[in-house]
């Protein structure tokens, strides 16, 4: 066994004492108490941001709090160097007189904070945005929203959205939280409906009030969450689409603003706020239907109870709405039941019959007026669908 020389042992020790002085002249590690809700994504998502900043840039240590039943009840407050949390989520033992005193940053609070600090919370404008653009694009006859009650972030989002649909000519019937207040929406609303749930956990409580009342998803109603729980929405039956949020990138310039304040960079009422939004929708089942057609054949009856007495023809109608004859009688046929012409004779039929009630009108002047080409044809398809001719039936009232 080779021994080392003395000079060697002589420099090696050196080297040691070298690296000993030198972390004993690095920066002290601070103490943070992070007290978030891990079930909910976008606090896990947050808190994995600040991991990755602390891992890469700085030490700390991180004293993590969920409010688990088996987590320490006790803390001594006054050895913590900076602080994150949510209003929801403070635990009853922190002395909340250090709030603002010491560096704060407060995570999608429920309401305004009372002291200074770093807000990290939503950008809601945009996710409204896009959850109106996702379902406008499906052509519902109506839309609404399902929030989180008691939430700053979820009236705005709220809000937002309404207005967006709105702004569109389109109809928002209602907002809700209440589980039986939202089975009763459901079940009375007009189909198909387009919802916006404010999370994750709210698209899943409205699929199950949708599937209390018997209501297909994405058949009558369409669901649209927030955060993308991968979990959550992929086992639920059918798949939730939902929008995922930026909250790991708002994580990492969190903690990056905290450090600067641990290091004198920032007073704690000089930190500056944070906000994260949502990315492109991860469309699951529960959007993977659009009702283009219901809304082109919405738009053709409209037309046909206005201008059902002029003479109409299924090859002018398709030109006029820009698809093909075979596309337009296809749909038409799927969503009443019956064909273009047959409808087009219901209209007649049924306006000539409010004529015979409210006029002594002549039958041959009737004829013309309700758009068929004289008495005979007009008498022949009255007794076809009425059952009886124009002048009997008049003569029955």
């Amino acid at each position: 066994m080779t021994r080392a020389s003395p000079l060697r042992l002589s420099a090696a020790c050196d080297t040691i004492r070298s690296a000993f002085s030198a972390m004993a002249t690095h920066a002290p590690i601070f103490n943070v108490l992070t007290s978030v809700n891990l079930s909910y994504q976008t606090h896990a998502r947050l808190l994995g941001g600040i991991l990755a900043y602390v891992k890469t840039h700085t030490a700390w240590t991180l004293n993590l709090f969920t409010g688990r039943r088996d987590e320490p009840r006790q803390f001594d407050t006054s050895t913590v160097d900076g602080i994150i949390l949510n209003d929801k989520m403070i635990p009853k033992w922190l002395n909340t007189s250090i709030l603002g005193r010491i560096p704060t940053v407060m995570v999608t609070p429920s309401a305004e904070p009372s002291f200074p600090c770093c807000l990290c919370a939503c950008d809601n404008a945009p996710i409204a945005a896009m959850a109106a653009r996702h379902l406008l694009s499906k052509h519902c006859e109506a839309y609404a929203f399902v929030h989180s009650s008691g939430q700053l972030w979820s009236d705005a989002r709220g809000r937002l959205f309404a207005e967006a649909v709105k702004a569109e000519g389109c109809r928002f019937l209602w907002q809700a939280s209440e589980q039986k207040k939202l089975v009763r929406l459901i079940a009375d609303s007009p189909k198909p409906l387009g919802v916006f749930a404010a999370t994750d956990i709210l698209a899943r409580a409205t699929l199950d009030a949708c599937q209390v009342v018997g209501c297909k998803v994405p058949d009558d109603v369409l669901i649209l969450g927030v955060d993308n729980d991968v979990t959550l929405c992929e086992m639920s039956n059918p798949t939730l689409s939902s929008i995922p949020l930026s909250s790991y990138d708002a994580g990492y310039r969190v903690a990056e603003i905290m450090d600067r304040a641990l290091k004198g960079e920032y007073a704690p009422d000089e930190m500056p706020n944070v906000f994260f939004t949502g990315g492109p929708v991860v469309e699951r089942l529960s959007t993977a239907r659009s009702f283009a057609y219901n809304m082109l054949v919405r738009r053709c009856r409209e037309l046909l109870e206005t201008e059902f007495a002029s003479p109409i023809r299924v090859s002018d109608l398709a030109a006029r709405f820009r698809v093909s004859r075979r596309t337009l009688e296809t749909h038409f046929r799927a969503v009443t039941g019956t064909t273009i012409a047959e409808e087009v004779i219901r209209l007649r039929i049924e306006h000539a019959k409010g004529i015979l009630a409210t006029t002594a009108k002549p039958i041959d002047q009737i004829a013309v007026e309700c758009g068929f080409y004289d008495s005979s044809h007009f008498s022949a398809m009255f007794l076809r669908h009425v059952g009886v001719r124009p002048s009997a039936f008049r003569e029955r009232l």
